[in-house]
């Protein structure tokens, strides 16, 4: 069971780096500001919610195995994936309209919401890695 917990944070890094390293630059290179900025506000909370659902999964597997410190770490990245999904994303959304507007403490907001936001995604990121490095010295 520890290898099925091993590979959804395999894949939660996976996709958070492909996402980090490939995708959110491509949309800035080739989208107008206002077309990369709709897209990143429907891809950003979907890229939340499959990683809260990855992690949810991971979580239940390490908790059926007994599991516990894998059970809580994983469910750390869920809540901070469900964080970014459905608090800090509609704030920083909210900020950025109001900055756009000419609300100058707006602009502020946006960039404290979205320092937490990039904060938690570090975290959760080094969190999998950790993960994985711990489950895979408890297999050899």
């Amino acid at each position: 069971m520890i290898l099925i917990t091993t590979a959804f944070h395999i894949a939660i890094i996976g996709f958070m780096i492909f996402f980090s390293a490939v995708v959110a630059p491509s949309v800035f290179k080739t989208l107008s500001q206002n077309a990369a900025g709709t897209f990143l506000r429907v891809l950003f909370p979907r890229m939340f919610v499959y990683g809260l659902a990855l992690s949810l999964a991971a979580s239940a597997v390490a908790a059926f195995d007994g599991d516990k410190i894998n059970a809580l770490l994983s469910i750390a990245i869920s809540t901070g994936f469900a964080l970014n999904a459905f608090i800090v994303t509609p704030i920083i959304n909210k900020q950025r309209d109001s900055m756009l507007d000419g609300d100058q403490v707006a602009s502020r907001k946006f960039k404290q919401f979205h320092f937490v936001s990039v904060a938690i995604f570090i975290t959760q990121l080094i969190t999998s890695i950790y993960i994985i490095s711990i489950n895979l010295m408890m297999i050899s």
